[in-house]
């Protein structure tokens, strides 16, 4: 094998130079480059096992494997108990809803609408919103049942009207 290498002679210039490695080097030896002025370009080459320690992030056993795949683990528990399961749980409660519709309940969609169940099937709900009018809506949109009497809330009583 043949390396180049640049290096500084004591006048001062640089130059660059060759050398030919062949077979492992005995450890701490001065290996001399080819062309170099008596000898004064030499290179000094480690014991083979000192080079492998002294490359940082390499090796350490694995426990640096196991840390990121802790790490890995602890988040996908995180993102079920916090974020998978109650959606499962909306969504359970959600169907349970809608499989306990009947006909006569008030309900308000996710449009926002307000009506009285007069016809229900598998998938329509039939509403009705006011006297006569009736809507067809797909049973799935509706959001849940009305409670009280919201129609006449946060509406002016006739009395509290203003008057021209």
């Amino acid at each position: 094998m043949s390396i180049l290498i640049p290096f500084q002679t004591p006048d001062g210039p640089t130059v660059s130079g060759g050398m030919q490695v062949s077979g492992p080097a005995p450890a701490n030896t001065q290996v001399a480059a080819p062309g170099a002025d008596s000898g004064n370009a030499t290179m000094s080459v480690p014991p083979k096992d000192k080079q492998q320690n002294q490359q940082p992030g390499c090796g350490g056993g694995g426990s640096g494997a196991l840390m990121q795949f802790g790490i890995i683990a602890v988040l996908v528990v995180f993102m079920y108990l916090f974020l998978i399961r109650p959606q499962q749980k909306r969504q359970k409660e959600h169907q349970s809803l809608l499989n306990a519709l009947m006909k006569g309940d008030k309900v308000i969609t996710t449009g926002g609408m307000l009506g009285t169940i007069v016809a229900i099937n598998d998938r329509i709900v039939t509403l009705e919103i006011a006297d006569k009018t009736r809507v067809k809506i797909l049973r799935s949109y509706i959001q849940g049942k009305q409670f009280g009497n919201i129609e006449t809330e946060g509406t002016p009583a006739e009395g509290d009207a203003k008057k021209d």
